[in-house]
């Protein structure tokens, strides 16, 4: 009676761990992180921790492809099968082989241990949860959310977080434009205050003051298109220049999931906006500030690569040209590279001209650093004692404060005029 009772105990003990593995190899499919990367690797300040080389095997076997974590299922199921045979093994004598059974118990546990946990839980990815709050101004619904992390600036030597190797936790993938030859890495964002915020970040190292090139472009609106296919939707934004918003200098593009398939809230005004002369860029002239859009085709998404580079540089380089104008137009502007910002929808891509970074709230004397999510309608703020100076404020005010004045209409009147003295 003692045998029977252990060897029950063992099947359950089986059955339990199997089930297990089962269950982490299902979640290391979605969150894959070799857990004995730290032996021999190089802790980074920032960037976390860098394997060793001598662990790319398992980089390769469980981050970049799960083959790890689906043999070990396979494993686990196997065992799953012979604890509580199904009819075809009841026959089978290996159901009743002891060392059988070790062996592969042996070989699960061993695979087990090789997977573990994820960016997140590791401290390499740090979310920090956010409340939406919204908010109606100028004719977009805004959605201040809050807490952003506030990191104090460090004193070392800069650091690039965007140079190789790069944090396993954080990779996503690689991209390249074989048109241009064009390298690109997506990361995960590290500081991030919505879930699946990622980067898509040039592998050499490009200024983040430069203007965002045909493959940059290429490459941006190509991922928003995967991500319609498979019924996400995303919206991209690109702070360039000192007094943009952004937080480091090596160029990257970031992204944002969005619940609503509407796209961001400015995407609200830039549809309603009814076009006479298609293929033309246009202003919405609801907003306080100097804004440029430009709504691109029908269904572009369909496009080839090839078509999209000409559509995309050719209204990039439009708008930017509008940017520089309404820059020449302000006589105090500050001296320097133009900032501005640029956001990249499926239907729209808008740039916004910048004066300034910071705006100094007038009922707490905060700064609050703007970039080109607050012109996208989804203002970042650190409080709710912050959040409330931004809504007594309003944010109108705000972005009109370190945005320009529009001069849209001088700039529609010239190109008229310019228009005229070629035909005459």
């Amino acid at each position: 009676m003692g045998n029977l009772v252990w060897h029950e105990y063992a099947r359950l003990i089986s059955i339990t761990a199997s089930a297990y593995a089962v269950w982490s190899s299902f979640f290391a499919l979605f969150y894959r992180k070799f857990f004995w990367d730290f032996i021999g690797g190089t802790l980074r300040d920032p960037g976390g921790l860098q394997p060793a080389p001598s662990a790319a095997i398992f980089i390769t076997l469980i981050v970049k492809a799960p083959i790890i974590p689906i043999i070990n299922a396979v494993i686990a199921l196997f065992i799953l099968s012979v604890e509580n045979p199904l009819p075809a093994l009841k026959s089978l004598s290996i159901r009743r082989s002891l060392i059988f059974k070790v062996v592969l118990l042996v070989f699960q546990t061993f695979l087990s241990i090789l997977y573990y946990q994820k960016a997140q839980a590791e401290g390499d990815l740090l979310f920090f949860p956010s409340t939406i709050v919204k908010h109606s101004d100028a004719g977009i619904e805004n959605k201040p959310a809050l807490p952003t992390p506030n990191f104090t600036p460090s004193e070392k030597k800069a650091f690039d977080p965007f140079e190789p190797p790069y944090n396993q936790n954080l990779y996503v993938g690689e991209l390249r434009d074989e048109d241009n030859a064009e390298d690109y890495v997506v990361l995960l964002n590290k500081y991030s205050v919505v879930a699946r915020h990622f980067l898509l970040v040039t592998k050499e190292f490009r200024s983040q003051a430069s203007p965002l090139s045909p493959p940059d472009l290429v490459q941006t609106y190509l991922l928003l298109a995967a991500a319609r296919k498979s019924r996400h939707n995303l919206f991209a934004f690109y702070n360039c220049g000192d007094n943009s918003g952004a937080s480091q200098s090596h160029k990257h593009v970031q992204f944002i999931p969005l619940e609503d398939e509407d796209g961001p809230p400015i995407e609200y005004l830039a549809r309603s906006v009814k076009l006479e002369t298609p293929d033309t860029p246009f202003a919405l002239n609801s907003l306080a500030y100097a804004n440029h859009v430009y709504r691109f085709p029908d269904r572009m998404y369909s496009f080839s690569a090839e078509k999209l580079e000409a559509v995309l540089a050719q209204a990039f380089l439009g708008l930017l040209d509008l940017v520089i104008s309404t820059i020449r137009h302000d006589p105090d502007y500050p001296a320097g590279k133009p900032s501005y910002n640029v956001v990249i929808t499926l239907e729209h891509m808008h740039l916004i001209p910048r004066r300034r970074e910071v705006h100094v709230l007038s009922e707490t004397g905060d700064k609050l650093s703007v970039n080109a999510l607050a012109f996208a309608g989804m203002m970042l703020v650190k409080s709710e004692r912050e959040l409330a100076a931004v809504q007594t404020e309003g944010v109108g005010k705000i972005l009109r404060a370190v945005g320009l004045e529009s001069v849209h209409e001088l700039q529609v009147q010239g190109t008229a005029a310019e228009a005229r003295d070629i035909e005459t």
